[in-house]
């Protein structure tokens, strides 16, 4: 191998592992959707550092740890719960990463015995750090770009496999089989 193929070699490992990199933190980006979109407590630990410092646009900031342990599945749960992530952008610089993804989240609600569909849109600006090898959110602020509650006019009929919370998600018996 000359010097020049050593060299390319280097490019093309760092190059590899941004790409590897990237591909984690949106990984991780997925789960914390999944994670709070099933109330799954587990899930949002492993992909949020337990010190993260979670800025929703609520009263005050939160930490990861409290954050995952305050998502409980209601008694009752409404039919319909998604986030939808998209557009990410991911900057890594060694064992960093800033990021900023747009989210669309779609509920099922009940305001004053009404059933309702909650939208909100806006943009996560995260920043990822990589900490024994493992990448996790240690910090994202939520920044609102619209929302808006609308009142159900027809609901259709819903298929045979309905989204619920952790663990009797029909995703979790198809992960099981794996």
């Amino acid at each position: 191998m000359t010097e020049r193929d050593g060299h390319l070699d280097e490019r093309l490992e760092a190059r590899l592992r941004t790409l590897e990199d990237k591909e984690a933190i949106r990984a991780r980006l997925s789960e914390i959707a999944r994670g709070t979109d099933r109330f799954d407590p587990a899930l949002l630990a492993g992909a949020i550092h337990e010190d993260a410092l979670l800025d929703m646009g609520g009263a005050a900031p939160m930490s990861g740890a409290a954050f995952a342990a305050a998502l409980k599945a209601p008694a009752a749960p409404r039919p319909g719960r998604m986030h939808i992530v998209s557009n990410e952008r991911i900057d890594v610089a060694g064992d960093t990463a800033n990021s900023e993804s747009y989210v669309l989240s779609c509920q099922d609600v009940l305001v004053d015995g009404v059933r309702k569909t909650r939208i909100r849109a806006g943009r996560y600006l995260d920043r990822f750090e990589r900490r024994d090898g493992d990448w996790k959110l240690a910090a994202r602020t939520f920044v609102d770009e619209w929302g808006r509650i609308d009142p159900v006019g027809e609901p259709i009929a819903q298929g045979a496999h309905v989204g619920r919370p952790a663990p009797d998600d029909l995703s979790y018996a198809v992960e099981a089989e794996r």
